[in-house]
C-alpha cells in the first residue's frame, strides 16, 4: 500500500525580507517539527521552507501550513494551488487561531490553538474521511510535547529553537502570546528539555520562551532547576533568550545562566516614558520604573550576559520629540544591543480590537493587508503625526540606533562590561544583522 505524504509548508512575507534577511536571525519551524512528530510513522512527510527556498509545488495527499500574520497572506496563496486539485489544507498557528473565521474562506481545516492536543485526531479523521472544518485544541496544564523532526529543518539554521515554558499572565496591549498559549506559566517537563538540548546539533539555541523566568519565585526556581540541569549533563551549548527585567533580580539565577551558555538575553524595555509603557501595559516597567533600567542592564553584564532591548515607536503618546529622545536612549542606555519595531496592531491583542474600534488601520483590505503587519512600517494613523512623518521619524531614530561608528563604540564598552570576548558576537549581531534587518530591510 502506498504511503501516504503530508506536505508541510512554512511562508515567509513576500513583501519584505525582515528578520529572514539574514541566517543568524531566521527561526526554525518549530510548530511543523512537532506535528511531523506526532504524525504516524506510515506517512511520508516532506517541508518546504521559505526561510531557505522558495515554493515550488510538490505532490501531497494532505498539506498542512502555519503562518504568522504578515506571511497569512503568502499561506493562502499555496493553499488555494493545492485546493484547485482538491487537495485538502490544514491551516494552524497563530494567524489562524486569532482569525479562524478568516482562514476558513482560503483553507479546508482550521487548527486553533496548539498542536499537540488535537493533530493526531486530524489525522485520523483524514484517514477515516471525517475531517471537519474546524478543530480546537484544549490547553494543557503541562506541556506534553514529542521532540521536533529536526532532520526536517533545513541544514542552514545557524540557531536551534526550544521551547520550555508557554503562557504569559502579563497580557502586554500589543502582544497575542496570553491569547494564543494562555494566562498562566505552563512548564514543560525539564528532563524532557535537557534530552531534547542534547540531540540538537548547533552550537547555538534560542529559548523561544516568551519569558524563560517567569514573574513569581516558583517560575524562577524552576529556571534554575534548568540551568543546573544544563550544568550536570555537561550540555555545552551558546543560548539566548527573551525574559522581564526581573530576570536581573537573583544573583544565583544569573550566575546558572551564565554558567549554563547564556550569552544574550532579550528583554522588552518597549519605551522610556511612563506614558509609553502605560500604553503598553507594562506592569513590571512600571512598577520598577525606566530609571531602574540601567541598573538592570549592569547587573546582567557583570555577569558576562549581553542586553538585547526591545523598542518601539509608535505609541499614540509619541511625538517626534519623544522619538528622537527614544533613540537617543537607545544609545546611552546601557544595552548592549537593540531590536525595533514600529507598534503594530496583531489580531488577538488588545491593540488591535481598540485600534479597529477606533477605525485608524491605515490599511484594512484583509487579507491581502496582513503582508504589511510585520513591524516595519506604521499601520495605525496617529493622533497627532499623519504616517509619512511617524515614518520619516522612526527612520531617522533607527539610523541613528545603527550609525556604524556608534556601534562601534557601543561594543567596546559592551566587552568591557560583560568582560567576555562574546562582545565581538555581539557586534556582529549589531551590524550585520539588526542593521541589516532594521534599514535594508526597510530598503534603506
Amino acid at each position: 500500500m502506498k504511503r501516504k505524504t503530508l506536505l508541510l509548508i512554512n511562508p515567509a512575507n513576500q513583501l519584505r525580507p525582515g528578520f529572514h534577511i539574514n541566517r543568524a536571525t531566521r527561526n526554525q519551524p518549530l510548530s511543523l517539527g512537532i506535528i511531523a512528530a506526532l504524525t504516524p510513522d506510515d506517512w511520508k512527510i516532506k517541508l518546504i521552507d521559505e526561510n531557505f527556498r522558495t515554493f515550488r509545488y510538490y505532490e501531497a495527499d494532505l498539506v498542512g501550513i502555519t503562518a504568522f500574520t504578515s506571511s497569512a497572506p503568502r499561506a493562502y496563496e499555496i493553499a488555494a494551488m493545492y485546493r484547485e486539485k482538491g487537495i485538502q489544507v490544514v491551516m494552524g498557528g497563530i494567524h489562524a487561531s486569532m482569525v479562524p473565521e478568516e482562514a476558513k474562506r482560503f483553507v479546508d481545516v482550521v487548527v486553533q490553538g496548539e498542536a499537540e492536543g488535537i493533530w493526531p485526531k486530524v489525522i485520523s479523521d483524514f484517514e477515516d474521511g471525517t475531517l471537519k472544518s474546524h478543530y480546537i485544541s484544549p490547553v494543557a496544564r503541562t506541556i506534553v510535547q514529542p521532540k521536533p523532526r529536526r532532520d526536517l529543518f533545513h541544514p542552514g539554521y545557524i540557531c536551534a529553537g526550544i521551547q520550555t515554558t508557554r503562557g504569559c499572565p502579563m497580557n502586554c496591549s500589543f502582544c497575542s502570546v496570553s491569547a494564543f498559549n494562555g494566562h498562566h506559566y505552563r512548564f514543560r517537563p525539564i528532563d524532557d528539555v535537557l534530552d531534547e538540548l542534547e540531540q540538537i546539533t548547533q552550537k547555538f539555541v534560542f529559548f523561544i520562551d516568551d519569558n524563560i523566568v517567569g514573574h513569581n519565585e516558583a517560575s524562577k526556581e524552576r529556571a534554575k532547576e534548568l540551568f543546573r540541569g544544563i550544568l550536570k549533563r555537561g550540555i555545552k551549548k551558546i543560548w539566548l533568550s527573551q525574559s522581564s527585567i526581573n530576570f536581573a533580580d537573583d544573583p544565583e539565577l544569573l550566575k546558572l545562566a551564565y554558567q549554563s551558555g547564556c550569552r544574550m538575553i532579550f528583554l522588552g524595555i518597549e519605551a522610556e516614558n511612563d506614558d509609553q509603557l502605560e500604553e503598553a501595559n507594562k506592569k513590571l516597567n512600571l512598577k520598577q520604573g525606566a530609571s531602574s533600567y540601567a541598573t538592570v542592564f549592569k547587573n546582567i553584564q557583570r555577569q558576562g550576559i549581553g542586553v538585547i532591548a526591545g523598542l518601539i515607536f509608535g505609541w499614540d503618546s509619541d511625538t517626534p520629540e519623544t522619538i528622537r529622545s527614544r533613540a537617543a536612549f537607545a544609545l546611552h542606555c546601557g544595552a548592549d544591543s537593540f531590536q525595533t519595531s514600529v507598534l503594530t496592531p496583531l489580531p488577538g491583542t488588545a491593540l488591535f480590537d481598540r485600534i479597529k474600534a477606533e477605525n485608524r488601520l491605515i490599511h484594512k483590505n484583509f487579507p491581502d493587508d496582513w503582508i504589511r503587519y510585520d513591524y516595519f512600517e506604521p499601520t495605525i494613523f496617529h493622533p497627532s503625526m499623519e504616517p509619512g512623518v511617524l515614518d520619516v521619524e522612526i527612520r531617522k531614530a533607527l539610523k541613528r540606533i545603527f550609525f556604524p561608528p556608534s556601534i562601534l563604540l557601543n561594543n567596546i564598552k559592551t566587552l568591557f562590561r560583560t568582560r567576555d570576548l562574546w562582545a565581538f558576537w555581539i557586534l556582529s549581531l549589531n551590524y550585520w544583522h539588526y542593521r541589516n534587518i532594521f534599514l535594508k530591510g526597510r530598503g534603506e
